[in-house]
């Protein structure tokens, strides 16, 4: 047996099935299907057809990212159905992603299938990761499947990285401006090699970016933070005769984040500062084994994510050095089984066990705050997928979890039912139970100015687990017509939270410090309505357009701050957001886009203590329309297999941007919504060598 030593960035650990059969079965479909439904494996964990997934799936490719010019992940998610991103802090902009109305920590993020995706690498992670190293992302909102997890209450982002199927070099590299700001530059380098049997492969990428910070108002405090980062890893696989398939994959991620006042030296120098210097690294490794008459398969698996960081969050020269410590170790056994009965029908069980751990210690001395947390969770799950014909189709599953921080063994049940009465046509209905154990780092723990301090959160010493039932209904129509290829999406959504978690202010002893405790509120309700719509002409045009209209409101008025009445309403939640994208000559040698996203009013907590306010208020933001404009040239040199690609744009065209941003260090940094970066205009260039362009 051969082994290669590789490097490469990401690997593409599978899910159930190989990659390869994850190639074979786009290459056996035909071509209207292709263009009409993708082939996804989150739903299932078994590669099928959109139209064919009992668990409804939206996908994210390669051709959306050039179309928008999405440098990150987070760029590219705010153009899935019911997905909003959101900046949260205007010192060091670290985002989260809210899934059907519900924040960052009710949605469970995935790499490869793995939720090695910690509440720490939440904060920054998805702006971390580029997206030339993706093949695609994979989203199911709301909770139909046990697979991944009881605690993907919102839903399920899978980060589906590249595998190497041909030989190939890839260097990019992007310039970005912010008129009267800094410039950024994203250099990515990726390459493969795969033997001639297709037995054995490699990819290797890597990535830098580089940007200065930017300050709107001219007060000398930034509102977007300097950044360097980069990354940089290896990955292989190896098929050992038809039966077994091995996969590796180590990467590694450096950041240095520093935002507040202007400022390059020592952040404690600064009259207020964060800054955050991070090295993280992940690694993978996998193995699959298929039965001669393909009806089982078998896969083991384990993964690690491992995060240091050194950081300081100040004010005054305060000592407010702190490290942070995380660990998280994931593990598991799975089996597949299908036998099919009669000629359209077959059964799939899907079963396993998991161990997953995650280690936390930060620790900043200057304020007392000190936290030492270990998690442990064991669980066992089982779903059962039946195909009765071509007309319906049922998931039944149960998960049942562990959890080192509850007494008792958690059950969580759910189930999925599609119709087909034709081909054009297609209905699901799913509920997922899911719950969320009390722990006392999330991403909300982190630490923020406020009231001419900072902001600190405590937690409930008697806080519950929060449980949920998600329901959700869908209608998707497509149809094809010579040319011309229509789909549309309806889906209904709701969503109940027991014992939901909220953030209340507490009195504190500090005047320069604002406390909210963490604790159980009210129970929650979210509901709401999402609607997709796609109409491609030929090679000619594609346009898709997606909105969401949806309420979330506690039963009861919660406390946000002992200055304002307390209120139903959910915060920093718009009632309607969507987007859209308009793609011309998408796969000719000139191509050209048109993007926008929208996000609408909503009401946003502001702490008092700036020079602009004096009180803790609610404020009622506007609407924001973020509109992009790109134009492409290709360039194909067949005789040595190059092509070379140069666009150029201009991002959030109409500058819709915040425009009443706190002043001086005794802002609100958590007062910040609306688009993350103001007008910006860009140019890039990527030459290909090899394979695919």
């Amino acid at each position: 047996m051969k082994y290669i030593l590789v490097f490469g960035f990401w690997g593409s650990s599978f899910v159930t099935m190989s990659q390869n059969q994850y190639s074979d079965s786009l290459r056996t479909l035909p071509d209207s299907l292709k263009e009409i439904e993708e082939i996804t494996v989150t739903g299932s964990r078994v590669a099928q057809s959109k139209k064919n997934s009992v668990i409804s799936v939206s996908t994210l490719d390669q051709k959306l990212f050039r179309a928008i010019s999405a440098s990150s992940i987070s760029d590219a998610l705010k153009f899935s159905p019911g997905i909003r991103m959101e900046t949260n802090c205007q010192t060091c902009n670290y985002t989260q992603v809210r899934m059907n109305g519900l924040g960052g920590s009710y949605s469970q993020i995935l790499i490869n299938g793995r939720p090695l995706f910690s509440s720490l690498m939440g904060l920054y992670g998805l702006e971390q990761i580029p997206t030339n190293i993706v093949d695609r992302i994979e989203v199911v909102n709301g909770g139909g499947s046990v697979l991944y997890g009881s605690n993907a209450i919102a839903g399920t982002i899978n980060i589906i990285t590249k595998h190497p199927e041909y030989n190939f070099i890839e260097v990019s590299d992007k310039l970005s401006l912010i008129p009267n700001g800094p410039v950024e530059q994203a250099f990515q380098l990726n390459g493969g090699f795969v033997s001639k049997s297709k037995k054995s492969g490699f990819l290797f990428s890597g990535m830098n970016k580089f940007r200065d910070g930017y300050d709107r108002n001219g007060d000398g405090f930034t509102e977007i933070p300097r950044v360097n980062n980069s990354l940089l890893g290896i990955n292989a696989f190896r098929n050992i005769g038809r039966s077994v398939e091995l996969h590796a994959d180590f990467w590694v991620l450096h950041e240095q984040r520093q935002g507040g006042q202007f400022w390059n030296g020592d952040p404690q120098q600064a009259d207020q500062s964060e800054f955050r210097n991070q090295i993280t690294s992940i690694g993978q490794f996998s193995g699959l084994w298929k039965s001669r008459n393909k009806k089982w398969n078998l896969q083991a698996y384990t993964g690690y994510q491992k995060t240091n960081r050194h950081h300081y969050t100040g004010l005054d020269h305060a000592e407010a050095w702190g490290k942070t410590n995380n660990i998280t170790w994931q593990s598991g056994l799975q089996f597949n089984f299908t036998q099919r009965f009669g000629e359209k029908s077959k059964s799939t069980l899907v079963g396993g066990v998991e161990h997953y751990y995650d280690f936390m210690q930060d620790e900043i001395r200057g304020y007392d705050y000190y936290i030492n947390q270990h998690i442990t969770q064991f669980a066992g799950f089982i779903q059962e997928q039946l195909d009765l014909g071509e007309l319906w189709s049922f998931v039944a599953g149960l998960r049942t979890t562990n959890h080192s921080n509850l007494q008792n063994l958690i059950v969580t049940p759910r189930a999925a039912v599609l119709f087909k009465p034709n081909g054009q046509w297609q209905f699901r209905l799913s509920y997922g139970n899911g719950f969320k154990a009390p722990q006392v780092f999330e991403t909300d723990m982190h630490i923020a100015f406020a009231n001419g301090g900072i902001s600190q959160i405590r937690v409930d010493k008697d806080l519950k687990s929060e449980k949920s039932h998600a329901y959700s209904a869908q209608a998707n129509w497509s149809r094809r017509r010579k040319r011309m290829l229509y789909s549309s999406e309806f889906t209904l959504f709701h969503t109940q939270l027991l014992h939901s978690f909220v953030l209340n202010e507490i009195p504190s002893d500090d005047p320069n410090k604002t406390l909210l405790l963490r604790t159980n509120g009210s129970n929650a309700e979210v509901s709401g309505l999402s609607e997709s719509v796609r109409v491609r002409w030929h090679k000619y045009l594609q346009v898709d357009v997606n909105v969401t209209y949806q309420e979330s409101r506690f039963t009861e008025a919660q406390q946000w701050s002992l200055e304002v009445e307390p209120i139903k309403a959910f915060l920093r939640t718009p009632n309607v957001y969507g987007s859209s994208t308009i793609s011309i000559f998408p796969e000719g040698s000139w191509s050209g886009s048109l993007s926008c996203v929208y996000t609408g009013s909503m009401l946003v907590p502001h702490f008092g203590g700036a020079p602009e306010l004096d009180s803790d208020i609610i404020l009622k933001t506007k609407s924001f329309w973020d509109v992009g404009i790109r134009a492409e040239r290709a360039i194909h040199i067949h005789k040595f297999e190059q092509t070379v690609r140069i666009g150029a744009g201009v991002q959030n065209l109409f500058d819709s941007y915040q425009s009443d941003f706190d002043t001086t260090k005794y802002r609100d940094s958590n007062f910040v919504y609306g688009p993350p970066k103001p007008r910006t205009v860009f140019v890039d260039l990527k030459w290909v060598i090899g394979g695919k362009h």
